[in-house]
């Protein structure tokens, strides 16, 4: 799950078929977050450091702080979010430009 905290299963089991069945209110959450973002700063540029340390900006090159950290920590929050214009890197190159990888690399 992303850092969107959606406080509904993607999923319920009915009782009396014992089937699962998708839980409307998830996706009635999610959509309504997902309108909500439109004010809300997007993730334009990921890049992970040697020592592990993710730093993130948005379009106007303003750092998102919520997604920063270690590695392992903000790594699904940020594969889950990030749009997929998102350009993710392994730090700088020797000539200061964006050590770009693929996002399944990353």
């Amino acid at each position: 799950m992303s850092r969107s905290k959606n406080p509904y299963p993607e999923f319920l089991i009915d009782e009396a078929s014992g089937i699962k069945v998708a839980d409307i209110r998830c996706q009635i959450w999610f959509e309504g977050y997902k309108n909500g973002k439109e004010d809300r700063q997007v993730i334009k540029i990921v890049s992970r450091f040697q020592n592990d340390m993710v730093v993130v900006f948005d379009e106007r090159g303003e750092q998102i702080p919520e997604y920063q950290g270690q590695y392992e920590e903000v790594k699904e929050s940020i594969l889950t979010d990030a749009p997929p214009e998102a350009v993710f890197a392994h730090g700088f190159t020797d000539f200061g430009k964006l050590d770009e990888v693929p996002r399944e690399q990353w």
